[in-house]
């Protein structure tokens, strides 16, 4: 894995962001243009609030009419903020999810001229080591091993 990263460190780093893409599934700019959408209702919302009280200081509206119309307007305009707080959770998480994957390469050229691994390079680069019982397939051998990475996990 580490020579593969050190010969064509953009390449592996496009597959990283392609697996960790899938993993996290967003789509940024349908994201953001629904939290762009979100705000400009949120601001509809508050143009109406000044519109309804006017409406209710004339007389247009009544008391009970204008408190149900602005508590359906204000639990709308709660339910897009928490939206809005969703998307931009997301959009850090896939933002840290790219630095990590950069972190990683850099970290992985680092040891670009290593010629064994050592105790520190393993603690650096690797978080978990996981190895499978032995188990014999067509007459062979076998263990399964699984490497999860520090930054990007397992690949």
């Amino acid at each position: 894995m580490e020579k593969m990263a050190l010969q064509d460190a953009e390449v592996f780093y496009g597959r990283l962001t392609h697996r960790l893409e899938q993993r996290y599934s967003i789509d940024e700019t349908s994201l953001k243009k629904e939290q762009d959408a979100l705000a400009k209702r949120n601001q509809e919302i508050d143009d109406m609030f000044m519109t309804l009280y006017a409406d209710k200081a004339k007389g247009i509206l009544t008391e009970q009419r204008f408190l149900r119309m602005t508590e359906t307007l204000e639990q709308e305009q709660s339910d897009n903020k928490a939206r809005m707080q969703t998307i931009t959770d997301e959009l850090r998480i896939a933002s840290s999810a790219d630095s990590d994957v950069r972190r990683f390469i850099g970290e992985i050229q680092e040891y670009a001229s290593i010629t064994e691994l050592d105790e520190a390079i393993l603690n650096r680069l690797i978080d978990k080591i996981y190895i499978s019982a032995v188990e014999v397939i067509n007459g062979e051998k076998v263990q399964k091993v699984r490497i999860v990475y520090n930054f990007v996990g397992e690949i």
